[in-house]
């Protein structure tokens, strides 16, 4: 082939990867709003129970004048937003405004995907898929739920510590407390790359200091202090049996709903064990990327596989870790976690919209979120041990904040 033929291939080929883009986004647009519009009229329930109360009390009293008292058992960061949407409350319905700020969440999701597959050493413009990954847009199009809020400071946490940048990381996470105490999932994870930093004792305060910055403006208004420390205490006992999450505690729901309750321990005990044990390899995983994702992943898989009275939804943050981790390395290994997390959390999700007599997805799903989690601890271990290191990595003296 002679000169001016490899430059006109290199050209053609330059052309096709141009094109590829714009293509591939089209088609995930189209997805995404056909999908969004067959799910867009529909009223879940929780919506009616809470969120529309909620929205009707900030329009009725004003975004400002609304927070002098309490009205909500979430904390204020979700309602700060709620109030901003609701400027548009003579223009939209209560369910458009709610269900739009569910979808500008996922958009912040789709960012914070960008981010850590950008981090990976990724293609970030394959966070596109994040608005068709099935978990990921009934969240917004069908529940109208505010997960993807949390679950992407979370995204943006792990991201910031795999690029060693550890005060960013933490604020993230204080960002990710304050609207949901699911955020807690990535804990382990964050704990022990704190220790394998040898963060300086001041670091691990930065998560409290924003949960409470981030509390202070509905202070300020007037919602009493109590009331704001003791907002996750009080869901917790709000929701007392156990579970409709594809975990082990779900064929306890099915088949011993109301005798479980004294071995409620024994998920706490083996959540505590997992914990530490993530925990620990995390601390010896700092400076190799891919195993730190992997570890976060298992993180966020682990917990709320153990632990009892999960909701359906809980898997969020997994189906979102997954998503990027098969984005940035499309691995038989990765595709595989990421079909096993989705195929679990898409079961937990199904059986609570569509199965009340007999939850048979989530039952399934218990056993496949076991699989996933087995192939997840099985990839960290063997990213962690023959992984290259990463080209940024420091030494612990000199790793950056």
């Amino acid at each position: 082939m002679s000169v001016h033929q490899d430059i006109a291939a290199e050209n053609m080929e330059g052309r096709r990867t141009q094109l590829a883009w714009p293509m591939g986004w089209a088609v995930i647009g189209s997805v995404a709003f056909y999908f969004y519009w067959l799910c867009w009229p529909t009223v879940p329930p929780d919506l009616i129970e809470f969120v529309i109360p909620w929205y009707g009390h900030i329009v009725e009293r004003g975004p400002i004048d609304a927070f002098t008292e309490p009205f909500s058992n979430y904390t204020p960061p979700y309602l700060y937003l709620l109030a901003v949407a609701s400027l548009a409350h003579e223009l939209l319905s209560p369910l458009s405004v709610v269900k739009w700020l569910s979808v500008a969440g996922t958009g912040f999701l789709a960012l914070s995907v960008a981010d850590l597959v950008k981090a990976l050493g990724g293609d970030r413009k394959r966070a596109a898929f994040t608005f068709i990954v099935p978990t990921i847009a009934l969240n917004a199009a069908l529940l109208a739920q505010c997960d993807a809020l949390w679950a992407g400071a979370c995204v943006f946490a792990v991201a910031a510590m795999v690029r060693g940048r550890t005060v960013a990381s933490l604020v993230w996470c204080g960002v990710a407390i304050a609207f949901k105490a699911q955020a807690a999932f990535v804990a382990p994870f964050i704990v022990g790359a704190l220790a394998g930093r040898r963060a300086a004792l001041w670091q691990w305060t930065i998560p409290a200091l924003i949960y409470a910055a981030l509390m202070a403006p509905a202070w300020l208004m007037g919602w009493p202090v109590a009331d704001l420390a003791t907002v996750y205490l009080r869901q917790a006992d709000f929701f007392d049996w156990p579970g409709n999450l594809a975990n082990p505690w779900i064929w306890a729901t099915e088949l011993a709903h109301g005798s479980v309750q004294p071995f409620y321990i024994f998920g706490y005990a083996a959540a505590g064990a997992a914990a530490l044990g993530i925990g620990i390899l995390s601390s010896s995983a700092v400076r190799r990327p891919a195993a730190m994702v992997q570890l976060a992943l298992l993180s966020a898989v682990a917990l709320p596989f153990f632990l009892p009275k999960m909701h359906e939804r809980y898997y969020f943050l997994a189906d979102a870790l997954a998503l990027a981790l098969v984005l940035a390395r499309p691995t038989r290994q990765n595709l595989y976690v990421a079909a096993t997390v989705q195929f679990a959390s898409l079961a937990s999700i199904l059986a609570y919209v569509y199965f009340h007599e007999r939850q048979v997805p989530a039952l399934v799903g218990a056993l496949v979120a076991a699989m996933a989690m087995f192939g997840i601890y099985r990839e960290a271990i063997a990213v962690g041990a023959h992984w290259p290191r990463s080209p940024q990595a420091h030494t612990l003296g000199s790793l950056p904040n």
